[in-house]
């Protein structure tokens, strides 16, 4: 009879993951944050409202146009290609709707 060598004892290797180590760390550094009071909550949202670029009344007017004429443009283009598939189907299956 052969004689069995025994199982050597996996070694555990470092973690070589760096994304599994920043998410460790990460949750690591939640934790131990505290939380904020609603009263810093507010404040630090004045602070970021405050860095905000709000566009001038020409832009406003301009980005507007932009997005009512693209979306008119896309009803319109939706709505031919609907009308030709229905034509497609009336043609092909003879179907007629009252």
């Amino acid at each position: 009879m052969a004689k069995s060598k025994p199982n050597k004892p996996v070694k555990k290797e470092p973690l070589k993951d760096a994304r599994t180590k920043a998410r460790r760390m990460a949750m690591a550094n939640s934790q131990k944050q505290s939380k904020t009071s609603s009263l810093e909550y507010w404040k630090g949202v004045k602070q970021e409202m405050a860095k905000v670029v709000w566009p001038t009344k020409k832009e406003l007017v301009t980005f507007t146009g932009v997005v009512i004429v693209t979306c008119a443009a896309f009803a319109l283009a939706f709505w031919a290609m609907d009308s030709a598939f229905l034509a497609a189907l009336r043609a092909v299956l003879g179907i007629t709707l009252s």
